[in-house]
């Protein structure tokens, strides 16, 4: 046979090769440690074939030298970073929360302690709060949830009025900034502002008392996502807007031994916090994701502890409280719904694992009051999760008119 007779054969072969997609080490599934990489994982299989920037990409997976580092690989693909979005925002509600009644708590403190010639009701018993504070929590990884780092700063401003005795309605505004790191990450890679408006309400008749906060939240987020490994980076940016609401209950007794206050107590927290729909700018990693939430409902027992101390015009007023709480919703986390940017693969869903479910809460402060009218307080506020640690410090002024 002439060798000539073979050219046909060569030329099929180069045509083939020429237009042929690159060949990839998939199925990419069963690389998977978590439900998340999962996802990612089945997604690619049943994709039909890449572009050349996202075939380059799969390329750098498959050269990867074994199954946990392709796993880690397809996690970082998933939305995994974005899951602790609508917590931070709840933790900011909570923050807001606590403050205002830690203020009621003080402000039913001081009407008892006031001296006869102060008046308890008219328009002289207008009471002003401005509250300065400082917060660093850390939140433990789990499946399909990052590590997280976050500073945080925040003022709040309120003024109540007691327009009868023992009942207090007031309104407060306040603003928290965030910063937050995930995983490994050297730089925030979330950067958090939000804004707090909403009333609050007590009553006591010097026994019991009942307190409630309301408050709306708007909520505008920063993400900055990295991806990375052996053979390929990239590098997402996406500005993200949310809102929630925050609403909460607490009734308990008041008791009185000597210079002793205590007061065991019961509450009820509703928090609603949503994440709207957002495109990230960066490369062949960037994701769509679609609006998901959470929502949270917790039950609440504890007691706090108080003592007045009068020294001349000053009544030192130090204070302990302690508090459990639970989560009474069995799923309060929506999943995460999201697609390359690129929109020509199909979607594909993470749920997160939520937080636990049980929480310590402890609140220490130091009150100085002049005359009944001016008050000093620094105030420190503790959560402790198995799967997280909150440490906040405040600094509260307040004036009676």
């Amino acid at each position: 046979m002439s060798k000539w007779s073979f050219a046909p054969l060569i030329g099929a072969v180069l045509l083939l090769g020429a237009v042929a997609e690159p060949a990839l080490a998939g199925p990419y599934a069963p690389y998977a440690a978590t439900p998340g990489e999962a996802a990612v994982g089945v997604m690619f299989d049943a994709a039909p074939a890449p572009s050349s920037d996202r075939a380059a990409m799969l390329g750098s997976i498959d050269a990867l030298p074994d199954a946990a580092t392709r796993a880690d690989a397809l996690g970082q693909l998933s939305p995994r970073s974005d899951s602790l979005l609508p917590r931070l925002s709840i933790q900011t509600m909570d923050a807001s929360d606590r403050e205002i009644r830690s203020w009621l708590a003080e402000r039913r403190s001081i009407a008892v302690d006031a001296s006869a010639s102060v008046p308890t009701s008219g328009d002289r018993t207008i009471h002003m709060m401005l509250t300065g504070g400082v917060k660093q929590a850390r939140y433990k990884g789990r499946t399909d949830r990052p590590a997280a780092d976050s500073d945080s700063r925040s003022l709040r401003f309120a003024i109540d009025v007691t327009p009868v005795r023992g009942f207090i309605l007031g309104a407060t505004l306040g603003i928290d900034g965030l910063d937050a790191r995930l995983d490994r990450a050297q730089r925030p890679r979330i950067t958090l502002f939000t804004s707090h408006i909403g009333p609050y309400v007590s009553y006591n008749n010097g026994r019991f008392y009942a307190d409630a906060t309301a408050s709306y939240t708007l909520s505008e987020y920063k993400l900055r996502r990295q991806v990375g490994w052996t053979g390929f980076a990239d590098r997402m940016i996406a500005p993200v807007d949310g809102d929630g609401w925050a609403v909460s209950g607490e009734a308990g007794a008041m008791v009185r031994a000597g210079a002793l206050r205590v007061q065991p107590f019961a509450g009820l927290h509703y928090r609603y916090a949503d994440v709207s729909g957002f495109t990230e700018n960066g490369g062949p990693a960037a994701l769509q994701v679609a609006p998901f939430r959470t929502q949270s409902l917790r039950g609440a027992l504890g007691a706090r502890l108080s003592a007045n101390v009068a020294q001349g015009g000053w009544t030192l007023r130090p204070s302990v409280e302690a508090q459990w709480q639970r989560e009474l919703r069995s799923r309060p986390d929506s999943r995460i719904e999201a697609r390359f940017a690129t929109r020509d693969l199909p979607i594909f869903t993470l749920r997160p694992t939520r937080l636990a479910r049980d929480a310590g809460l402890v609140n220490a402060g130091l009150s100085a009051t002049w005359n009944s009218r001016t008050t000093v307080r620094l105030g420190y506020a503790g959560e402790f999760g198995s799967d997280r640690h909150i440490h906040a410090a405040t600094l509260t002024l307040g004036r009676r008119f």
